[in-house]
């Protein structure tokens, strides 16, 4: 397991949470998700995680993490250590390929949803996506599958939000609110909306990528470390 290095966004929520009180994220919507071989890193914002997360087939799916109890401190390395996470990810009608794992903090199951160009209307600025889950104020990100071009209005690496949405559409309005996203063609081809809820906690980097075969398994245990004398890495 490489070393689970913690976001600078988790850092500094962590410190309002201590010092000024926030609300903390909900321990049952932690979970574990795969990226594919682009290089993320400390530096790298939500959106740039979200948008290269895996796409949910064969058999991908983020794992949930739950904490059992509030951990321990380990006298000998002078730090409180959580309890370990484990999560499980299975090939299923084919290999899956990642080399970063990374932890979310009040996120939503699903990961994506795909459409196409006809489920856009570049009139009412509605997107159509059959029972797509999504409730007003949900974080959006969009990406173009290979040969596709995003809707006209829609930018890549840009997280929206979800607002009037009905069981089977929605429309956009920008991160945190304001006027409705004009939407001003319908693009082509197929489209993924990623679910941007939350906060990235921590992310791992493989060394080189890793492939589960299908019909295989693979496992991630991780300790998480806090109060370790400022240092803000897992092992």
């Amino acid at each position: 397991m490489p070393t689970l290095i913690f976001t600078n966004a988790w850092v500094s929520q962590s410190a309002k949470i201590l010092f000024r009180g926030s609300t903390p994220p909900d321990t049952a919507k932690f979970r574990l998700a795969l990226a594919n071989t682009a290089s993320l890193g400390r530096t790298n914002s939500l959106a740039d995680f979200i948008s290269n997360e895996l796409l949910p087939t064969n058999g991908y799916a983020r794992a949930i993490a739950n904490f059992g109890s509030d951990g321990s401190y380990d006298t000998t390395d002078q730090r409180h250590e959580l309890p370990t996470i484990s999560a499980s990810f299975s090939a299923s009608g084919g290999s899956l390929q990642f080399q970063t794992a990374f932890l979310i903090a009040d996120s939503l199951a699903v990961s994506s949803k795909s459409f196409t160009n006809s489920n856009v209307n570049a009139t009412t600025d509605r997107i159509s996506i059959t029972a797509h889950g999504f409730i007003n104020g949900d974080k959006l990100v969009f990406t173009a599958d290979a040969l596709a071009t995003l809707p006209g209005g829609i930018t890549a690496g840009t997280i929206y939000q979800v607002a009037s949405a009905t069981t089977d559409d929605f429309q956009l309005q920008p991160n945190g609110g304001g006027s409705t996203v004009n939407i001003t063609d319908t693009g082509s081809g197929t489209f993924r909306a990623r679910s941007a809820n939350g906060i990235i906690v921590a992310y791992a980097v493989e060394s080189s990528p890793i492939t589960v075969p299908d019909g295989q398994g693979y496992s991630y245990q991780i300790p998480l470390v806090v109060l370790n004398s400022g240092y803000v890495t897992g092992s």
